[in-house]
């Protein structure tokens, strides 16, 4: 063999050997680059990298640069640091009893099905021609994925749970008329970066989307996550995460994965039922000091690819938890949609069914996630004769509770409060001027609502100059304010043996009786002289708006 041919086959199994790639002989590696200030392309430009995203509101590029290259934008003041842009995946088990143990048939009849509760599935996609899903739109930051299609199977599965469809085929989701949003960060093996993920959540923002929900996890997070996520938190969207699922034992101190272990998300593990019947945690979940809720994760049917003719699939794991406690969500965020998060969140910790030891703990959190209850408030149940008015009327703002959580429905209401709530009710102004009565000051919290009462000629104080604010207010006072307030005509009847036509709240009792607003009680009185309670006087109120709003 000549010299020369032994050198050509030499130097073809050395290029074999070495990996080709646009920086030539040296690695590579996909990072996140922080700048001090404004993004500094032209410096990008001088070290030839391949920018993947950009962040202008965060200053900050993803993108694949050489090892060279990271070592000179390092020695660049422009430049804050450099980190690293893990590698996320899905949680999802191969493998739906999940309705039936939340109780989902219940919440159906209360009519709550989260209509025009808009939520961004951070995924693989959604199959966009299954027939169980509506997708209302969505976007892809895979590159060389051209749409958001699912080409994975996972994100189908995932948006199934949420919102599939109350209709005559395959399954329902949670919150079937939620508008569901496809944000395609996974390729079809269920791999991406983070830069990915930060790319789809700036996205959700931007399109004033109110859940996301992120069945997916990895092992390390990041600033710039952490930064995006914080930032949808702060503009009110709700985030839900898997706690992520273990594959082999840990030793050692467990806690939820990333990005569920931020405290901006709420992170998500899964149960399951024993032999014995009992809800336990699943062996495959994560848990920790970080984890809020446990929800249904074991194989769970819902829609899925087509594969084989067969639209729909089962799977297990934190991935498929993580939806059941979004679509809740949804419904939480329909039931109060003037609310604000935070205090959702606070809500639905209080109504979940503890599963661990008494109160929040790491293997189930505050327990398994639980439909809305009738109210926000923690002492209005359901059931209660009032709890549909002291909803609506919390919803449009008109009422709020104490500490805690409560109501208080069967204590009385005072004068003061009570011209708060009508205040409200009829967008009087609430300036904090001085009043007419010596023990009204301009600091009161009603002062602003009793002076444009007075105004109006809705109410008037006692001889002595005195409004007796914190005095509880009468049923009869209450019919005349209400009377005054809206208008209502008078009726020249007596309806109840204990209104006389000598009174001077005989035609405000009659008025508001003729009108359905109020009735008497079962031996046919009124009981004008009684004070009326906080639930009582929320049911009046509701009633006059729903007539003359």
């Amino acid at each position: 063999m000549s010299t020369q041919k032994v050198y050509s086959i030499f130097l073809f199994l050395f290029l074999l050997l070495i990996p080709f790639n646009v920086y030539g002989e040296q690695p590579t590696e996909r990072v996140i680059i922080m700048f001090q200030h404004e993004i500094d392309y032209e410096l990008l430009n001088e070290q030839d990298v391949i920018i993947h995203h950009t962040f202008d509101d965060l200053h900050a590029v993803s993108a694949t640069i050489s090892v060279a290259g990271k070592d000179a934008l390092l020695d660049s003041p422009s430049v804050k640091f450099i980190e690293d842009d893990p590698e996320v995946k899905t949680t999802s088990q191969e493998g739906s009893w999940g309705y039936k143990s939340l109780n989902i048939e219940k919440t159906k009849q209360s009519g709550l099905t989260g209509k025009n509760i808009k939520i961004g599935i951070l995924d693989t996609g959604i199959r966009m021609d299954h027939p169980d899903l509506q997708i209302e739109n969505g976007v892809s930051f895979v590159q060389g994925a051209s749409t958001y299609n699912d080409d994975n199977g996972h994100g189908t599965h995932v948006a199934g749970i949420i919102a599939s469809k109350d209709n005559d085929i395959g399954v329902v989701g949670v919150a079937p008329d939620a508008q569901i949003y496809a944000v395609k960060v996974l390729n079809q093996y269920g791999e991406g970066n983070q830069s990915d993920v930060v790319a789809g959540i700036n996205w959700a923002i931007e399109n004033k989307l109110d859940i996301i929900n992120l069945s997916i996890t990895s092992s390390s997070g990041s600033y710039l996550l952490q930064e995006a996520l914080q930032r949808a938190y702060d503009q009110g969207i709700m985030i839900v995460a898997a706690s992520g699922n273990i594959d082999r034992p840990i030793y050692g101190e467990m806690n939820v994965l990333y990005p569920a272990r931020y405290p901006s998300v709420i992170a998500v593990g899964s149960v399951n039922y024993d032999e014995m019947g009992r809800l336990i945690r699943s062996d495959f979940s994560y848990y920790g000091k970080d984890l809020d809720f446990v929800a249904p994760g074991q194989d769970i049917y819902s829609t899925f690819v087509n594969v084989g003719g067969n639209d729909y699939g089962f799977s297990s794991g934190t991935s498929m938890a993580a939806p059941f406690v979004t679509g809740m969500a949804a419904l939480y965020k329909e039931a109060y949609p003037t609310v604000h998060s935070s205090v959702i969140l606070e809500q639905m910790e209080a109504s979940a069914l503890d599963l661990g030891s008494p109160g929040r703990d790491a293997e189930y959190g505050y327990g398994l996630i639980q439909s809305p209850p009738g109210t926000i408030f923690t002492d209005v149940a359901d059931t209660s004769w009032y709890a549909k008015e002291v909803r609506e009327l919390y919803n449009k703002q008109i009422v709020n509770g104490y500490d805690k959580g409560k109501f208080n429905p069967d204590a009385p209401i005072t004068r003061a409060e009570a011209v708060t709530m009508l205040g409200r009710a009829k967008a009087l102004s609430n300036e904090g001027t001085e009043t007419p009565f010596y023990d009204v000051p301009a600091g009161h919290f009603a002062a602003g609502y009793i002076n444009s009462a007075v105004h109006e000629g809705i109410i008037f104080g006692y001889p002595d100059n005195s409004f007796q604010p914190n005095t509880n207010i009468l049923r009869a006072d209450v019919a005349v304010i209400l009377q005054r307030a809206f208008d209502i005509p008078a009726v020249n009847e007596s309806l109840f043996p204990d209104v006389l036509p000598e009174y001077y709240y005989f035609d405000a009792v009659n008025s508001l009786a003729a009108k359905k607003i109020a009735n008497g009680y079962p031996d046919g009185s009124f009981k004008p002289g009684l004070p009326i309670t906080r639930a009582e006087f929320s049911i009046l109120l509701y009633n006059t708006l729903k007539l003359y709003e």
